[in-house]
């Protein structure tokens, strides 16, 4: 049958408008996905991190030692043929049977021993650290990426997707490594901050956060649930999936994602981590105490009493990390990893050290006691009790040591039995910052033992501040340092102050003190260091050095050089030549809270273990 040209000529012009407006949708989608890509790549390039990147040096001095407690684990993985650990005390390699192969440390060009996390990306090992940012290990050298537009504080996960590496910071935000270059990841404009997790199942991403809930990442859309959501806590610990259902741990308890709300199942207070293995999902707290949970929760063990403890899954075992090592999961079965050596230190933050008159090196701790450590690196040993816990400052006199405590003046004999002085025995505070003879500096005023009894010389008494940190015996004279100044103090009386108002002491917070070739030495909080002159004028070393943070106790000299331990390394004064140097790269941490020494050796206590310098190392200016 023929169509008349008047209905071919319609069919035409239908095809012709359908046509076109095919071309004007095919068009428009065009320009829109052309729109699109040219915000992303905006986008992109507006959240481009600018970073440097630098090869790490060894330190090839045989004048240098790294003492370090390195079973404080935080992340594990296989890399190459090896496992490693991260811990506070620097990046451990074991054998596949537990026996240390190489212990890292700055001196093998870590920047620090703080490590937090661990994964493999591109053929190489990633590590995150506490306060210098990232740092990777092609199994001779160190390298370190370094962020130069933020202060992450640090690096916390790491998650691998689409031939990307994701990075968890604690305050750096999201971000994305390529192999290249940095991206920052945000919700729209929103920084996500504080990550704590990462996990990723298909096409979504999940980020647990420490204090801001979940963030999740589907189909281009961020979407984020808090306890007003229904998360038992804020701070999420682990996340899993199970049955397609997602299951999110807080420190607080287990929940479950429901029609886009949360429903929490158990309630785990201090719970620590959360894994999905052999369609289980498995819990442990923080001291821990591990959980398996099908509907209900059921005991799989109770090991040792422990801190800092979370669950890892690598080469499909299960393993659990803690401050107590490395344990594999089999079953219901708990089996040391990593072979217990014999540890020099209990715990990596030393807040004082001293030497007895053998030369054993007492190591106090801010919370495990003190440790003893003979000449030949042997741990002699390990006291700690409710007394002997929180160190402040330590002290030999003859066969005794003593030590300022939060507890008490403690006493400690060669048979390592203790006698402790506190506010029954006339203290005016359990809390000792310092001691010299018979002055005791505490948190309520200075202590006087006169026959055995003690009297107190405090703010009523024209004492700066009630608040004692050091003291200085030169002859007749202690000096006191406190909160608000310096007291010069004579027959139990005091003769005279020095504040920011009367002299040229800027910085009141008097820290530290220390007697160096009858010279004075005045160490602050914030203002760096000061000399007491003959005259009783004071003197300033700010235009040489700076102002910088002394911290308590942790002045010491050698009569050669003056050694200041600081929140960033140690400055050290030549005494004979007037000039001042910081060194910081050798140190476990660059916090040093205490300093002392031998004939030979300079001995560093940090955050994060000790180091052990010859003298000949600061001779040479290596």
């Amino acid at each position: 049958m023929r169509l008349s040209l008047k209905k071919i000529l319609w069919l035409g012009l239908s095809v012709t408008v359908i046509g076109f407006t095919a071309f004007q949708i095919f068009s428009i989608n065009q320009a829109a996905r052309k729109t699109l890509a040219l915000e992303r790549a905006r986008l992109l390039m507006q959240n481009r991190i600018p970073f440097e990147k630098k090869i790490l040096a060894p330190h090839f001095s045989p004048n240098l030692e790294i003492w370090q407690n390195t079973e404080n684990t935080r992340d594990f993985v296989r890399f190459q043929d090896s496992y490693f650990a991260a811990t506070d005390g620097g990046l451990v390699r074991y054998s596949d049977e537990g026996a240390v192969l190489k212990h890292f440390t700055v001196l093998d060009g870590l920047p620090e021993s703080d490590l937090t996390c661990l994964t493999v990306f591109g053929g190489k090992l990633f590590i995150g650290t506490r306060t210098k940012n990232l740092v990777t290990f092609d199994g001779i050298h160190f390298e370190n990426y370094i962020w130069k537009d933020r202060n992450a504080q640090a690096v916390t996960s790491f998650f691998e997707a689409n031939g990307k590496l994701l990075i968890g910071t604690f305050a750096g935000g999201l971000l994305e490594f390529d192999g290249q270059s940095f991206t920052e990841i945000k919700s729209d404009k929103t920084k996500i901050l504080a990550v704590n997790s990462l996990f990723g199942d298909g096409a979504r991403l999940f980020v647990g956060t420490f204090d801001n809930g979940l963030w999740i990442y589907e189909n281009d859309t961020w979407s984020h649930y808090t306890n007003l959501d229904g998360l038992p806590s804020n701070r999420v610990v682990g996340i899993a999936i199970k049955d397609k259902k997602l299951f999110v741990a807080t420190d607080f308890g287990l929940a479950v994602l429901e029609d886009k709300s949360f429903r929490t199942i158990a309630h785990f207070p201090s719970l620590s981590s959360l894994i999905s293995q052999a369609d289980k999902l498995i819990l442990t707290k923080d001291n821990g105490r591990i959980s398996v949970y099908d509907k209900s929760t059921t005991d799989l063990s109770a090991p040792e009493s422990m801190q800092n403890a979370r669950l890892v899954a690598v080469d499909e075992k299960l393993w659990l990390l803690s401050d107590k090592g490395i344990l594999a999961i089999t079953g219901e079965r708990l089996k040391p990893f990593n072979q217990r050596q014999n540890r020099l230190l209990t715990n990596n933050f030393i807040s004082a050290i001293a030497l007895d008159h053998k030369e054993n090196l007492w190591a106090g701790t801010f919370r495990n006691g003190l440790d003893v450590v003979s000449e030949d690196r042997g741990k002699r040993k390990h006291v700690e009790t409710e007394e002997v816990r929180e160190i402040n400052y330590l002290e030999s006199s003859g066969e005794i040591m003593q030590a300022a405590t939060s507890s008490g003046l403690i006493q400690i004999k060669s048979d390592f039995t203790i006698e402790n002085l506190t506010k029954k025995d006339g203290l005016p505070s359990n809390s000792i910052t310092h001691f010299s003879g018979e002055f005791v500096a505490t948190a309520k005023g200075l202590a006087v033992r006169e026959k055995e009894k003690f009297h107190v010389l405090s703010a009523v008494q024209g004492l700066p501040s009630n608040s004692v940190y050091a003291l200085l015996r030169m002859g007749k004279k202690l000096y006191a340092g406190t909160l608000s100044g310096l007291a010069e103090i004579e027959n139990n009386r005091i003769i005279r102050t020095f504040k920011d108002t009367n002299s040229n002491l800027t910085t009141n917070w008097v820290t530290s003190l220390c007697s160096a070739n009858e010279r004075i030495f005045i160490g602050t909080y914030g203002g760096g260091v000061f000399e007491l002159l003959p005259s009783g004028e004071i003197h300033s070393f700010q235009l040489e050095t700076g102002k910088f943070t002394v911290n308590p106790n942790a002045i010491f000299t050698d009569g050669d050089r003056l050694y200041a331990g600081t929140l960033t390394g140690v400055k050290i004064l030549d005494l004979k030549t007037g000039e001042w140097k910081t060194f910081k790269s050798f140190l476990p941490a660059e916090t040093v809270l205490a300093v002392t020494g031998s004939a030979e050796n300079i001995y560093f206590g940090t955050t994060n273990g000790i180091a052990k310098a010859r003298k000949d190392y600061f001779a040479k200016g290596e």
